[in-house]
């Protein structure tokens, strides 16, 4: 008797939800063969069956949430003996001492029992001041899961008259007018990263724009030969390479903090996180040890990525460990933003678009090409001087792109 279990696929997956099974109790699978198909905070994966034989059980259907060690299928291989099978499929009120050892599949009370919580729900209950022992898990086994977290802080919440008059409002109003939607694993991955965020960091923003005219006709001067290698050289891969550079000098922005220590973590990598907007959502996937790579490495990686991520076929290492993120408002035709840090990361640059405007130079009025800039930093450890010095060094290497070619 084989039981397969959901393993880690990655740092970070705690849990996914089912959204296709291959096969169906009673069939029979080979190993390696594509046995269910799971979607988790951040890809989706497939997983293949460890061994052959006769699917007997199955613990999840569609649309269930299992978490990370729980029981996915029970598969009967050659050889096992028929008691053996009937015993995981028909337990009976005859069920020798040996057979009772073994672990059943129903829910398991939590009273007077360990809390069931992984380290990731902990620290979030922590961080929002949940008590633990006053949530209802609803996993597997009583498990405590992120959403039983935030449900519970919701709860404990004390709405507003206004909210509460708002809510009958809209509640007498407009009933036969209203759609219930069940939001999508990634859009619950992303709320609950928000309101981690949010709920944590102090955050302040800092706004300028710079000049960018020379990086214009640079790009103009390169754009070209990249194309002969396959590479799409675009404007982001030039910030990208002044970020990566101010990040090497100015290394608080590229650390995380750690609250409950209350100690600054500095990253000896950089790797920059590339928010890409996708039809089920917004995903970062990051490019990594971006300092030492080169304008066109850093081009053609940042193409390979984003394809990647569009496409859904993204890898779990190029969701993982970012250490400061870049969003761009500009493809949207916005300028300025108010960008929401990445956490646990400690900032965050938002790109706007590149507009003609007329600037005042050496006395003169001439048209320039104006590129606008929003940075988020985390006030706890980040200090607002801190924050323009690294934008304005950013601001520096863009205005003149050479400078670029020197690091």
């Amino acid at each position: 008797m084989f039981e397969f279990k959901f393993a880690d696929v990655g740092e970070g997956i705690h849990e996914g939800t089912i959204t296709r099974w291959f096969f169906k109790k009673g069939d029979s699978v080979k190993k390696d063969d594509v046995l269910v198909k799971i979607e988790t905070d951040k890809l989706d994966v497939e997983l293949t069956s460890p061994a052959t034989g006769t699917i007997i059980k199955m613990t999840h259907k569609e649309g269930d949430v299992i978490n990370v060690g729980e029981t996915l299928v029970l598969i009967k291989e050659p050889g096992d003996s028929e008691i053996e099978v009937k015993t995981e499929k028909t337990p009976s009120s005859h069920t020798s001492s040996k057979e009772e050892k073994t672990p059943s599949f129903q829910p398991k009370s939590n009273d007077n029992q360990k809390i069931l919580a992984t380290p990731l729900v902990r620290s979030l209950a922590k961080e929002l001041g949940v008590d633990l022992t006053k949530v209802k898990g609803t996993g597997f086994g009583g498990k405590i899961l992120k959403a039983d977290i935030l449900s519970n802080q919701k709860q404990t919440q004390t709405p507003s008259p206004l909210m509460t008059q708002s809510s009958q409002l809209t509640s007498m109003d407009s009933v036969a007018q209203t759609e219930v939607v069940k939001i999508s694993r990634l859009r619950k991955a992303i709320a609950q990263k928000m309101v981690l965020s949010k709920s944590n960091i102090p955050e302040t923003n800092l706004m300028d724009e710079v000049n960018i005219t020379a990086l214009v006709n640079l790009r103009k001067q390169l754009k070209e030969e990249a194309e002969k290698q396959g590479i799409k050289l675009t404007f982001m891969a030039f910030i990208m390479k002044a970020v990566a550079i101010a990040l090497k000098e100015f290394p608080l922005f590229n650390a995380s903090y750690d609250e409950p220590k209350e100690e600054i973590i500095f990253k000896k990598f950089i790797n920059l996180g590339i928010a890409v907007d996708t039809k089920d959502g917004l995903i970062v996937p990051n490019v990594k040890n971006a300092y030492p790579l080169s304008l066109l490495e850093l081009a053609k990686n940042l193409q390979e990525v984003v394809k990647a991520t569009i496409e859904r076929k993204v890898q779990l290492e190029q969701l993982q460990n970012s250490t400061f993120t870049i969003t761009n408002f500009g493809s949207l035709d916005i300028s300025y933003g108010t960008p929401v840090i990445n956490y646990p990361e400690v900032a965050i640059l938002g790109v706007g678009k590149i507009s003609k405007k007329p600037i005042v130079e050496n006395n003169q009025i001439v048209v320039a090409d104006m590129l606008p800039l929003s940075l988020a930093i985390d006030h706890r450890i980040i200090d607002g001087a801190d924050g323009g010095s690294f934008l304005k060094r950013i601001k520096e290497l863009l205005k003149s792109p050479t400078l670029l070619f020197l690091s």
